[in-house]
């Protein structure tokens, strides 16, 4: 997620710095993000005078002078804590603490922060320099007008800020994408249909049409008798897991976790993961391209 954050501000005009606990991975996360804002550069996606992106070993030196620090370490209540602690003991006292947590309690995190009152969830979606939405949510003790100015500014640097009101686990996103997830698990286990049509059934129907218009525009234009009248029939019938699926279980105690190990629901020898990544990146960046000028930024 750093090297995406940090190509969306630098592509922004923002100067920014990374610091990781191992310097080589900040210095390596620095080169993937000026390699993010070029490409953002030549699809007209970026400022004519693109901020500066650097490395710093030292954590005092990364954030002295900044306005935001966001944490982008791994899902880990614990070491986002430690993390954050450091950082609050070096930083101004005005600098805005963000977590980019996929779906972390923000009370959780900042529960030992000495001021809690300037943290906030900011959860940026993977390819960060690539998708619009960013998350925002604040703790108990954040004030509304700091979720405002963050919401703001995360649209003045061209995202898409949904704000939540309150926290449940995975935030607005990450639930609606498992929900998906768990359905498409249990229609492949139950023999319905092939990983691949069960993707392809995702992609060209309903898929199709989440770039314009989201669930809940659908109902409406449908006609919510009749959405009432398929979930008298359908919700009954539908995956209603409340654990890791079997068919989800067995896959990883054999190993086989995907791309990394080379099988998954997908034989990987057989396919090009970089190939469809490409061609992701290369579909996300037409779609914002097509969303800033409809919003006349491009």
């Amino acid at each position: 997620m750093g090297p995406g954050i940090a190509a969306t501000l630098g592509a922004a005009g923002i100067d920014t710095t990374l610091w990781a606990r191992r310097p080589r991975a900040a210095a390596e996360a620095a080169e993937d993000a000026l390699g993010r804002i070029r490409i953002l550069r030549e699809s007209g996606l970026a400022a004519s005078a693109p901020g500066d992106v650097t490395a710093v070993d030292d954590l005092a030196g990364a954030v002295g002078g900044v306005e935001i620090v966001i944490e982008a370490i791994s899902e880990d209540v614990a070491a986002k804590r430690a993390v954050l602690g450091a950082v609050e003991e070096v930083v101004d006292a005005d600098v805005v603490l963000a977590s980019t947590t996929s779906g972390l309690d923000p009370d959780e995190i900042a529960r030992d922060l000495a001021h809690p009152n300037r943290f906030l969830v900011a959860h940026f979606w993977n390819p960060a320099h690539l998708i619009p939405l960013v998350e925002v949510l604040g703790c108990q003790q954040t004030p509304a007008e700091l979720v405002d100015s963050v919401c703001a500014w995360l649209h003045a640097i061209g995202k898409h800020a949904v704000r939540l009101h309150k926290f449940v686990p995975g935030f607005l996103g990450v639930r609606l994408q498992q929900a998906v997830v768990r359905e498409a698990i249990a229609l492949l286990e139950a023999g319905v249909a092939s990983a691949e049509d069960i993707d392809a059934a995702t992609r060209l129907s309903f898929g199709a049409r989440f770039p314009i218009i989201g669930p809940l525009e659908t109902s409406d234009l449908g006609g919510l008798d009749v959405v009432a009248n398929i979930h008298s029939y359908l919700l009954a019938d539908l995956d209603a897991s409340t654990e890791p699926q079997p068919a989800l279980v067995r896959l990883v105690e054999s190993g086989r976790l995907g791309v990394k190990s080379g099988e998954g629901f997908y034989d990987w020898s057989q396919r090009d993961a970089a190939e469809l990544i490409r061609r992701r990146d290369q579909e996300l960046l037409s779609r914002l391209q097509q969303l800033r000028a409809s919003r006349g930024e491009g």
